[in-house]
């Protein structure tokens, strides 16, 4: 027996075949592109996440049995959003997690409803992201085509009726779309009323790896698999990257180092500590997740790499680490797009602070990795601050293939830090609720443990821990000084 992972990412779309043992067989990718009409908007088609769903899983079926395959469940972004008609089919191009049209309903939202209120209830502050503000955006500026619309659906509910025909979303998603009561884990009727719009136009929530149907015939002969295919519904990318890397026990952190770095702690409850973290209800039943994202993680050494350095990752990482004593004053804070963790500041902007003649390219792109692991560090802080525990950490993504950076992550945790094997977590944990579900695995700790495990990370000397400690609290004591400088939005 085989179970496919799929997941319907931002940018493309991966599937992974998973035996009973949790080998790996096989995988597949296909991509897809952003869609900018004008300043703050970001749309995707929804038919090319189906159309990359077929491309990925057809090449990850090419060269085995695809008729061992006995069921599959999706990964997906959250909060990119579509209207679609009474047959499903979209009405125009979904808006996505990264559109910022709505910025001036978010406004009237907070005036309306009050942040506080809205991120207790939710577990997220208003933002012009999330589907509140959106669905009151598409009230005031396409009542016709809202009049059109059948339902208002994400990511997960178009794949989930390509392939049995529901659309059908889970709580993960429901919660990202700011619409959802986290003490009821139901559509709120305030929340929707303040929208603007009525309650049906929402999809039917169901628990995260209910079975949900088998796939329909135009499914199936589309991925070239058997209508005998279960599909247990999914998750949130967030929440199965969580399972994928074996974050699943109380006290374990997910942290996943892509363009941005992304949290995601595991609890028995919910806690509201900060706006900045957003809990939400876990994969595994009775648990909870709560997420934090540092956008600036991967991406502030791409930029750096890219305008700066040209140089490929092994030819920098070979001269990383060689002239230590030069960057003990160099500082790099990386708020490239604005600072969103601890506090939220959009008119902040990455500095470079403590540059002399001593310093060449090489020690500042040092700096870079060590200030996007200082973030992690006041992350992890943030985190025992507001009552969550932080035994361990599970490291999957980029930052792994550089040594220099998982040192500097390992000497900053003060937890234990494991290095996962596999980099494709959502898609590992979606497999994983495709494999509870059709009982190949007994629970979520079996399922995520056998594909993907964890290589304990070796920290540095003691000397080294209490010298990156040190120059943490001078990091921290300079942003207080330098935020006066981004009080206004630059010009």
């Amino acid at each position: 027996m085989y179970i496919l992972g799929i997941d319907v990412g931002t940018t493309g779309t991966k599937a992974l075949v998973v035996d009973g043992s949790g080998k790996i067989l096989s995988r597949g990718y296909a991509s897809y592109e952003l869609i900018i009409p004008g300043p703050g908007r970001v749309e995707q088609d929804p038919r090319h996440w189906w159309a990359a769903v077929v491309q990925s899983v057809s090449q990850a079926c090419a060269d085995i049995d695809s008729g061992e395959i006995a069921a599959l469940s999706v990964s997906t972004q959250g909060a990119s959003s579509v209207l679609v008609d009474a047959s499903g089919e979209p009405l125009g191009n979904a808006i996505t997690w990264m559109d910022t049209r709505s910025e001036a309903e978010t406004r009237e939202l907070v005036s309306l409803l009050g942040n506080d209120a809205v991120y207790r209830k939710t577990g997220w502050p208003l933002s012009s992201s999330l589907d509140l503000a959106k669905l009151r955006w598409l009230v005031r500026n396409e009542p016709e085509l809202l009049a059109r619309a059948s339902k208002f659906i994400s990511t997960l509910e178009f794949i989930n009726q390509s392939l049995v025909g529901r659309q059908l979303i889970d709580p993960t998603n429901s919660a990202m779309r700011q619409l959802m009561s986290l003490q009821t884990l139901a559509w709120d009727d305030t929340l929707v009323a303040a929208s603007g719009t009525r309650p049906g136009l929402l999809p039917e929530i169901e628990p995260t790896g209910a079975f949900i149907g088998y796939l329909q015939k135009s499914a199936a002969e589309s991925l070239g698999l058997t209508g005998k295919v279960r599909v247990f519904n999914g998750a949130h990318d967030q929440y199965c990257g969580c399972v994928g890397s074996d974050a699943v026990r109380p006290g374990e952190i997910m942290l996943s180092t892509g363009t941005a770095w992304v949290l995601m702690a595991v609890a028995t409850q919910a806690l509201f500590p900060t706006q900045v973290i957003s809990p939400g209800p876990h994969i595994v039943p009775g648990l909870w997740g709560a997420l934090a994202a540092l956008p600036s993680g991967g991406s502030a050494f791409d930029w750096y790499k890219n305008r700066f350095l040209e140089e490929d990752y092994t030819t920098i990482e070979a001269r990383l680490g060689q002239n230590e004593r030069n960057r003990d004053g160099l500082f790099f804070y990386p708020h490239l797009t604005g600072e969103y963790f601890p506090r939220i500041n959009p008119n902040a902007r990455g500095t470079l602070v403590g540059l002399g003649l001593e310093h060449g390219k090489y020690e500042v792109a040092e700096a870079v990795m060590e200030g996007v692991v200082f973030q992690l560090r006041t992350a992890l802080d943030e985190y025992r601050m507001a009552g969550y525990a932080v035994n361990a950490l599970k490291v999957s993504g980029g930052a792994l293939n550089s040594p220099y950076w998982t040192r500097l992550i390992a000497d900053n945790t003060a937890c234990e830090v494991f290095a996962m094997a596999n980099k494709d977590a959502a898609c590992l944990g979606a497999a994983a609720i495709a494999g509870v579900g059709a009982g190949l695995f007994p629970d979520y700790e079996s399922a995520s443990l056998r594909p993907n495990r964890g290589s304990l990370l070796v920290r540095g000397s003691q000397a080294e821990q209490d010298r990156q400690s040190e120059k943490y609290e001078r990091y921290l004591q300079g942003w207080k000084k330098l935020t006066g400088l981004y009080t206004k939005a630059p010009k």
